[in-house]
């Protein structure tokens, strides 16, 4: 194929063997493509084009406002990825931090709560990445604080046992349960509202007795917790739920 132009309208035209009538495609990659069957004469596709610019036009203005928007989007979300939180809302825990960064002669980065509900990030701030970090650290801090003694208490309730709680930061799964009882523990957990995050912790709690997602399964966790199915349909889209910057890798 090559390109051709049909007054401001450039497309390419396309031989196929199967084709019985010229159709003409239009797509955000490709532009304008003429499908024409293997006889067909290509002295009358200008006029066909021509006939057609309205429609054609009207597509590729459409194409190139969804890139512009698609690029404007992908800048903001780079911004506020790289963009360093003043507060860390924590709906499982009911908690509002605020954060304040303090430059010192260092060249470490370290995070204190001084005060209730206060955070103060010390040291290197200029170094963004570093700061991520430290803030991602404390998460799984209260994670492990709040989030492992709260599985213990479900578990003793409900004649649950497993061996150990981990807390990982994963980008896909907010939990897992391994066969030999291991209880995996997302930190970003703490972005979801609390019954949400209980009927996480109950759902794994129940792979300690069924690792599977039988009939079974569903019907130990419902007991437990009536709406399971509802929830984790609402969970769909939790993990808009997690600030940009907790999922920003160092340098990027």
């Amino acid at each position: 194929m090559k390109w051709h132009e049909g007054g401001s309208i450039q497309y390419r035209i396309r031989t196929s063997l199967r084709a019985r009538n010229l159709r003409l495609t239009i797509s955000p990659r490709e532009g304008l493509t003429v499908v024409a069957p293997r006889n067909f004469d290509p002295r009358r596709i200008p006029a066909i084009v021509e006939r057609k610019r309205t429609w054609i036009e009207a597509h590729l203005r459409r194409f190139a406002e969804a890139a512009i928007g698609a690029e404007a989007a992908g800048k903001a979300g780079h911004r506020e990825a790289d963009a360093l939180p003043d507060t860390l809302e924590l709906p499982a825990l009911g908690e509002s931090w605020q954060i304040r960064y303090q430059p010192t002669n260092t060249r470490v980065v370290g995070v204190l709560a001084e005060e209730p509900e206060r955070l103060t990030v010390y040291g290197a701030v200029s170094d963004h990445d570093a700061c991520r970090e430290v803030l991602k650290q404390w998460l799984r801090r209260r994670t492990r604080e709040e989030l492992v003694p709260w599985l213990d208490r479900l578990a003793a309730k409900n004649g649950f046992k497993f061996r150990e709680a981990l807390i990982r930061g994963p980008k896909t799964r907010w939990a897992s349960c391994s066969a030999k009882g291991t209880i995996n523990l997302s930190f970003k957990l703490l972005f979801l509202e609390r019954h949400w995050v209980r009927c996480v912790l109950l759902h794994e709690l129940c792979h300690t007795v069924c690792m599977n997602h039988s009939p079974r399964f569903w019907t130990l966790l419902g007991g437990l917790e009536p709406e399971c199915r509802e929830i984790q349909k609402r969970m769909r889209d939790g993990w808009k739920r997690v600030p940009a910057w907790v999922e920003k890798r160092e340098g990027e």
